[in-house]
C-alpha cells in the first residue's frame, strides 16, 4: 500500500501535493503546462491522476461527477430529514417530541466532528479506499495490515447492513401504502421479503445501467428532495391551520413511552436514533478518484451534507411535532408506519397521504442507490489491495458501464440472502441491521484514533493537504474517538424495558 511510484520519476508524493494545492485554482490547461514546465512530462499530464498514482494507483473510472453532483448523491445518501421521517416512531417512544427534536442537535454535531477528522484524511489521501487506507498509512507498521483489514471489514459491512435498513424500511413503506389503501391487505413476512429484494435489485440496476447518467440523477434527485421537503411542510401547515399543538407542548414534552424510568437513558437511546438520519459521510470519501481536485472537494462533499441535512430536518422535525393531533395513534399506528399516520392526520386525506409517502418513498429509494454507488466503490478499492476473497473479480471495472459492476452485483447478493432473516427472526434483522451505526461510525474513527498515539507529530504522518485542522486536529480525533466509546455503548443497550426475548438488543 502507498507506494511511492513516482520515486522512479525522481518527484515524490509530497512535490505532487504541494504543486496541486498551488493550481488548483488554474484551469486544467494550465495544470498541464505546469506539470510539463516542472519535468513531469512523463507522467499522466492530469495532477489529479499524478496525484493518485502518488498515492500507488492508477486511475480507472472516469472523473464524471462535479462537487454539486457528488455533494448532491452524498445528501441523498444522508436522507437526513427523510431518516428522521421513517424512523421518528423510534425517537417518539423514548422521548416525545422535545427528545425527537433535541438530540438533532448533538447527533448533527457528533457526525460533524467525526467528519472533521474524515475530511482532513481525505484531503491528506484521496484514495477511494478511505478509512482502511488511511489506517494503513498512519498505523505501526507492524499493525498496520492487520488494523487496515479491520477496518475494511467493518466499514464494508457496516454500509451493507446501513443499505439493507435502508431498503428494509423502503419495502415497509411501500406496504404500509398498500394497507392503508386496502383495508383489508394484511402484511406477511414474504410480502415484505419479496418487496426488499425488488428495492436492493432496482438500486443495483439504477448504479449498473445508468452508470453514465448518475451525475445527473443525483442532481435531479437533489432538487427533488428539496422540493418535495418545502411542499410536505406546507401541506402539513396549510391542511393543520389552525390546529396545532402549542410550542409548550412540542419542546417540553418528553415522555417516555417505551418503559424505561430513567430519562437519561432515554434521551441517550433517542440520539442513538438521530445518528441515523446523519450516517454516510464518508459517501463523499469513496468517490474522489472520479471527481475533479479531490483534495479540495473531498472534504466539501463530506461537510456540506450535514449542514444542509441538520438545516432541513429541524424544521421538518419541528413540523411533524406541531401537526401531531393523537400521538397514542402515531405511536400505534394501524398502518404500521408512525408516518402514515401523522400526515393522515396532518392533511385529513387519504389521497394527500399517499401523494405525501410515494414522494417520501422516491427520495429514500434515492438512498439506497447512492447507498449502492459508494458501497461499490469501497469494496473494489480495498479489493485492489487484496482485501478480500476473490479480490481478482472484485477490482474488476466493466469495460462497458465503467463501473465496478461485480462489486454491486456482489452486495446484491449479500442484501438478498441476509433478508431471508425475515423468515427467521425479524428481531434478529432488525438488531444485526442497527448494528451498521457501529461498524460505519467504528471505520471513521479508527484511523483518527491511531494518529492519537503515535509518537510522530500529525505533520510527519500526514502530507501537505488543502483542509488542515491545525491545531485543531488532537482534539477532533480526541473527540471523536471518546465519543464513539460512548455511542458503542449507547448501541448495545435495549430499547425497550421490560427486556423479553423479542425486544432484546443482540448487538451485544
Amino acid at each position: 500500500m502507498h507506494p511511492q511510484l513516482l520515486a522512479d520519476a525522481g518527484v515524490d508524493y509530497g512535490t505532487i501535493k504541494t504543486a496541486h494545492s498551488a493550481s488548483r485554482s488554474v484551469d486544467r490547461d494550465d495544470q498541464e503546462a505546469q506539470a510539463q514546465a516542472q519535468g513531469h512530462a512523463g507522467l499522466n499530464l492530469d495532477l489529479d491522476d499524478a496525484e493518485l498514482e502518488a498515492s500507488g494507483y492508477h486511475r480507472e473510472l472516469p472523473r464524471q461527477f462535479s462537487m454539486l453532483s457528488l455533494m448532491a448523491m452524498a445528501y441523498a445518501l444522508l436522507c437526513t430529514w427523510n431518516g428522521f421521517g421513517s424512523a421518528f416512531g423510534a425517537s417518539l417512544k423514548q422521548a416525545s417530541s422535545a427528545g425527537s427534536i433535541f438530540t438533532l442537535l448533538p447527533a448533527a454535531l457528533f457526525i460533524g466532528v467525526v467528519s472533521l477528522g474524515m475530511a482532513e484524511l481525505t484531503s491528506a489521501f484521496p484514495v477511494a479506499g478511505g478509512q482502511y487506507y488511511w489506517t494503513y498509512l498512519v498505523s505501526r507498521a507492524k499493525w498496520a495490515p492487520i488494523a487496515s483489514y479491520f477496518t475494511a471489514m467493518i466499514s464494508v459491512i457496516g454500509c451493507w447492513l446501513g443499505g439493507a435498513a435502508t431498503c428494509n424500511f423502503i419495502a415497509g413503506m411501500i406496504l404500509s401504502i398498500a394497507e392503508f389503501t386496502v383495508p383489508d391487505f394484511q402484511i406477511e413476512a414474504w410480502h415484505k421479503y419479496v418487496v426488499y429484494v425488488t428495492v436492493i435489485w432496482a438500486a443495483v440496476a439504477i448504479n449498473v445501467l445508468a452508470s453514465q447518467g448518475l451525475p445527473a440523477l443525483n442532481k435531479f434527485i437533489f432538487y427533488f428532495s428539496l422540493i418535495t421537503f418545502m411542499v410536505t411542510m406546507t401541506v402539513m401547515l396549510a391542511c393543520s391551520y389552525p390546529h396545532y399543538r402549542s410550542a409548550r407542548d412540542v419542546f417540553t414534552d418528553d415522555t417516555v413511552h417505551s418503559g424505561w424510568h430513567n430519562r437519561g437513558l432515554a434521551w441517550t437511546l433517542c440520539f442513538v436514533n438521530s445518528l441515523y438520519g446523519f450516517l454516510g459521510t464518508d459517501a463523499g470519501v469513496h468517490m474522489v478518484e472520479e471527481m475533479p481536485d479531490p483534495s479540495v472537494n473531498g472534504p466539501k462533499v463530506i461537510l456540506y451534507p450535514i449542514i444542509l441535512g441538520l438545516a432541513t430536518v429541524l424544521p421538518f422535525a419541528s413540523v411533524c411535532m406541531f401537526v401531531v393531533k393523537d400521538m397514542d395513534e402515531v405511536l400505534h399506528s394501524p398502518s404500521g408506519l408512525p408516518l402514515i399516520q401523522l400526515y393522515y392526520q396532518a392533511t385529513d386525506s387519504q389521497a394527500g397521504t399517499v401523494a405525501l409517502m410515494v414522494a417520501f418513498t422516491v427520495c429514500f429509494f434515492a438512498c439506497a442507490a447512492a447507498n449502492v454507488t459508494g458501497s461499490s466503490r469501497q469494496v473494489w478499492s480495498a479489493a485492489r489491495d487484496e482485501c478480500f476473497p476473490r479480490s481478482d473479480l472484485w477490482k474488476k471495472i466493466d469495460p462497458t458501464y465503467q463501473m465496478p459492476l461485480n462489486a454491486v452485483l456482489l452486495q446484491g447478493c449479500f442484501g438478498t440472502i441476509y433478508g431471508l432473516l425475515f423468515f427467521g427472526s425479524p428481531t434478529a434483522f432488525a438488531s444485526m441491521v442497527s448494528a451498521s451505526i457501529i461498524f460505519i461510525v467504528g471505520s471513521y474513527v479508527v484511523p483518527q484514533t491511531m494518529l492519537l498515539f503515535r509518537p510522530k507529530s500529525r505533520a510527519q504522518l500526514l502530507p501537505a493537504r488543502a483542509f488542515d485542522l491545525g491545531r485543531w486536529g488532537y482534539p477532533v480525533n480526541l473527540v471523536s474517538t471518546v465519543c464513539t466509546a460512548f455511542l458503542l455503548v449507547a448501541c448495545c443497550i435495549p430499547t425497550e424495558y421490560p427486556i423479553t426475548v423479542a425486544n432484546m438488543n443482540y448487538n451485544r
